[in-house]
């Protein structure tokens, strides 16, 4: 479940928690306009991360949603919240190509 938080003012955090947000994160860690990251690990095994919020300027809130609705269908209500990601449609079957034959 992807969070979209509201609630510190000036500021705008999308929480990611599991794999299953790592194609967002893939898509979004190089974004500029990110004013910092903060991992959330597992108590009992500091290896596990099991969130990461990313941190921006409450004006980019428009372009941050735009991105999340265009390319992960993720459209979260006014005042932010959970919202959880679509599943990956599935792969497209691959059409083969025709044989092309050549005269000797």
């Amino acid at each position: 479940m992807t969070t979209l938080d509201l609630s510190v003012p000036d500021e705008l955090r999308l929480v990611l928690r599991g794999a299953d947000e790592d194609a967002i994160l893939t898509t979004l860690r190089r974004w500029p306009h990110w004013l910092r990251a903060e991992v959330g690990h597992d108590p009992d095994n500091a290896a596990q991360v099991l969130t990461v919020t990313l941190i921006t300027d409450r004006d980019q809130e428009a372009t941050l949603r735009e991105i999340l609705r265009r390319s992960f269908g993720m459209t979260f209500p006014p005042e932010g919240g959970d919202v959880a990601m679509l599943p990956a449609p599935p792969p497209k079957p691959q059409r083969r190509g025709l044989a092309v034959r050549r005269r000797p």
